[in-house]
């Protein structure tokens, strides 16, 4: 950012660009991810069908970021990004004339519909590469801070329209026809918005593989043997993590909530504006922390009593304590994401980054998307209510403990540069 009185250099629009176009799209995930499931539910579509559609939803996004992710920088950031946008835009208004599985397993990947409230598709992954491309040093983790900030933000903004959209139904328990068709055809017109934002960003958060004069002489970069194994080491833990989170997304939460203690969309709305704001602030605070402590102590030791709060849950007598514990557990749980961000992108250099982001975060989300159609399975019999937090608990304080075992030691040579 440029100081008091200073113009914005094209470096501070591209970057203001991004955090926009994110804000924007997590309002839309906000607000989908609660509105959805409970529409399903109300259409008579079974726990199950929803834990199903949320798998499709997830592996689908995640197969095509691991798919791709070693050529974002050959194709291009803003053109993968564009392209992602205008098939969102495209496809989510299917989702009004069709409740066929199939077609809704389509529809849910290439519209960007997100089960978790938080990110699917390419944009996020390329997004962090893009921002390293803008920001070095210490001002890349406050910059990944805010990022995340604004994403949390909004996402709790889009939860907490939901839960006005909730005072809107007055006595009605049920998602109007009427209602859904705005939120869908809202959810669409923001990735027009988005598609547009994307085009305008400038060029400098392109990564040029190849000195342009030499391109017949060089070879095209390829990541080393030793960026590879860093490459799949993190995968592998971040899918275990991932699939962890992918049994309580918040999709499911939100079905959780309505079936075991009642709560109207009002309710849940204010519930998840509640642990999205939290995430955010958490989020923000994390920057501050992780100087003094180190990125990675900062990732595990914050996120370790976050899970052990997750696996209480469902042991609460009540809603709202079991409201309460959830809350307290995203004060916790989003500290690790600037921090994970930021060291990941200072193990490897600036060319290796495109390929690393977008490759553990689709992994992520193909960790997450295994997941749901199990949670779907405990959902559908209340006596197995209690399983997905406590196996997501478990899961995600295991891999806390390995990935501090594994790298903790493992230095960060492009913390300060590139």
């Amino acid at each position: 950012m440029t100081k008091n009185n200073e113009e914005p250099t094209p470096r501070d629009r591209a970057a203001w660009f991004l955090l926009i176009a994110r804000a924007l799209r997590e309002v839309g995930f906000g607000v989908i991810a609660i509105i959805l499931p409970l529409y399903w539910h109300e259409q008579h579509i079974s726990a199950l069908e929803i834990g199903a559609l949320f798998t499709v939803a997830l592996l689908g996004s995640s197969l095509i970021s691991l798919f791709i992710g070693r050529y974002v920088d050959h194709f291009g950031r803003r053109r993968l990004l564009m392209l992602s946008s205008f098939l969102w835009f495209v496809a989510a208004p299917f989702l009004l004339v069709t409740k066929e599985p199939l077609l809704l397993g389509v529809i849910i990947i290439l519209g960007s519909i997100s089960p978790t409230g938080k990110e699917v598709g390419l944009f996020l992954g390329i997004e962090q590469a893009m921002l390293s491309k803008l920001v070095k040093g210490h001002a890349r983790t406050k910059t990944y801070a805010w990022f995340t900030l604004v994403g949390y933000t909004a996402t709790a903004v889009g939860a907490l329209i939901a839960a006005l959209l909730g005072f809107g139904l007055g006595h009605a328990s049920e998602i109007s026809t009427g209602l859904f068709r705005v939120v869908v055809l809202a959810y669409s017109a923001i990735a027009l918005i988005q598609l547009i934002l994307y085009a305008v960003v400038p060029n400098s958060v392109e990564q040029i593989i190849n000195d342009p004069e030499a391109v017949q002489s060089q070879p095209r970069h390829r990541p080393t043997p030793q960026v590879r194994k860093v490459v799949r080491t993190l995968t592998a833990l971040f899918t275990v993590d991932a699939f962890g989170g992918g049994l309580i997304v918040q999709g499911l939460l939100v079905y959780w909530f309505r079936v075991k203690f009642g709560f109207d969309l009002t309710q849940i709305g204010l519930l998840f504006f509640g642990t999205n704001l939290f995430s955010a602030l958490s989020s923000l605070v994390a920057a501050s922390i992780s100087k003094r402590f180190g990125l990675l102590n900062t990732m595990v030791f914050t996120h370790l009593p976050s899970n052990i709060l997750l696996a209480l849950v469902p042991f609460a007598p009540t809603g709202l304590l079991a409201a309460v514990v959830l809350l307290a557990r995203h004060m916790l749980s989003q500290m690790d994401v600037p921090t994970r961000q930021a060291y990941t992108m200072a193990i490897v250099d600036a060319e290796d980054r495109g390929y690393l982001a977008a490759t553990t975060n689709g992994a992520r989300s193909l960790g997450t998307g295994a997941s749901p159609l199990i949670a779907g399975v405990f959902l559908s019999s209340t006596s197995l209510f209690a399983y997905p937090f406590v196996i997501a608990g478990g899961l995600k304080a295991a891999y806390d403990i390995v990935i501090y075992s594994i790298f903790r030691r493992v230095p960060t040579p492009y913390t300060e540069t590139q």
